[in-house]
């Protein structure tokens, strides 16, 4: 969805960070990653460094070569990000929900109104 993006703007971070927001309980790897954000993997890998550093993602697991990672679910930046995340994308669930609302009242409005002139033309 990105909305991280649309908001800090469409810079390699924001994807990478959206990224694990948004697959806060999946581990990824840096191909995974890259293939999800159209990044390079040499550009997803200095961002991953990056966010380690900071601990706002976590070395879970390797697999063959393959290291896994994962949101750092006890970083309190972590925590911040996937709520923010969170919080923008219920606004705009909620947002849609309403708009839906109005569109059907106005069809349902319409309906009412033609029932109402063919009652009376009869």
């Amino acid at each position: 969805m990105y909305v991280l993006s649309e908001l800090f703007g469409d810079c390699p971070q924001v994807k990478i960070v959206e990224t694990f927001a948004e697959n806060h309980d999946e581990t990824l790897s840096g191909p995974d990653i890259s293939r999800m954000t159209s990044i390079t993997k040499a550009t997803v890998y200095a961002h991953i460094n990056k966010l380690l550093q900071e601990d706002i993602i976590k070395k879970v697991k390797k697999v063959g070569n393959t290291q896994l990672y994962q949101l750092n679910h006890d970083n309190p930046k972590a925590k911040i990000i996937l709520m923010l995340e969170r919080f923008i994308v219920s606004e705009r669930l909620g947002k849609l929900v309403e708009k839906e609302k109005r569109g059907a009242v106005k069809i349902i409005g319409r309906s009412h109104a033609t029932e109402a002139e063919e009652i009376t033309s009869a």
